[in-house]
């Protein structure tokens, strides 16, 4: 019987997310997903060569969740003609911290990879997957007065994304107030709005500008 390929990729797909899921990408194992999915171990390296390239279709995957909960923000966004960037990007924010509270286990066993895997061998379709996700905050950046140099721009989304990426998974789990979720949302509102204040400083070149308006470079 010819096996149908696009039928058991989904399923050794939706069986490894199963297994990312419950035990991070240490607990992906081809046996155990060749038994659950009843085809041999070989199968699974003929669809995605090896482990490693099974865990990246799993991570792009969740990408495309994250892709989507981004852009069912921003269509709200639009239909309420919101234009401030601040209020833009803090929209995206909480839609971020819901993200990773909803996908935790997966979403910091694909950061976990990340950083095991040299960046220079991952392939270039992973690597502009995860560009995606920072020019969901690039757009925004594009349509304010004060961020029109395209390579400020990518900087200024990765240095935001990484602030708020790294208050969301690192947290403060224990704080003075023992309320994780509202400390957590506190440092993210005022990470973007001192982020947006700040952007006010850079002029259309890219230069950053201190609060007198001389140039960083200037005496």
């Amino acid at each position: 019987m010819t096996l149908d390929h696009d039928s058991v990729r989904e399923r050794v797909l939706t069986l490894a997310e199963e297994a990312i899921a419950t035990d991070g990408h240490e607990g992906l194992k081809a046996r155990g997903i060749a038994q659950a999915a009843g085809i041999s171990v070989g199968t699974i390296y003929n669809l995605f060569e090896d482990l490693d390239g099974l865990r990246l279709q799993v991570n792009s995957r969740l990408m495309d969740r994250l892709e989507a909960v981004a852009a069912g923000v921003l269509r709200d966004l639009a239909a309420k003609h919101e234009t401030d960037a601040r209020i833009s990007l803090l929209a995206l924010a909480r839609a971020y911290v819901g993200f990773v509270e909803t996908h935790g286990r997966s979403w910091t066993a694909m950061l976990a990879f990340n950083r095991q895997v040299d960046t220079a061998s991952m392939p270039d379709w992973y690597l502009a997957r995860q560009d995606q996700l920072f020019e969901i905050i690039g757009d925004i950046l594009k349509t304010t007065s004060f961020m029109a140099d395209a390579t400020t721009r990518r900087t200024a989304s990765r240095a935001l994304w990484s602030g708020v990426h790294g208050i969301v998974t690192l947290g403060y789990r224990r704080t003075e107030t023992d309320d994780w979720a509202a400390e957590t949302w506190a440092q993210v509102e005022l990470l973007v709005t001192a982020f947006v204040a700040g952007l006010h400083h850079i002029d259309a070149a890219g230069t950053v500008r201190d609060l007198t308006g001389n140039s960083d470079g200037g005496a």
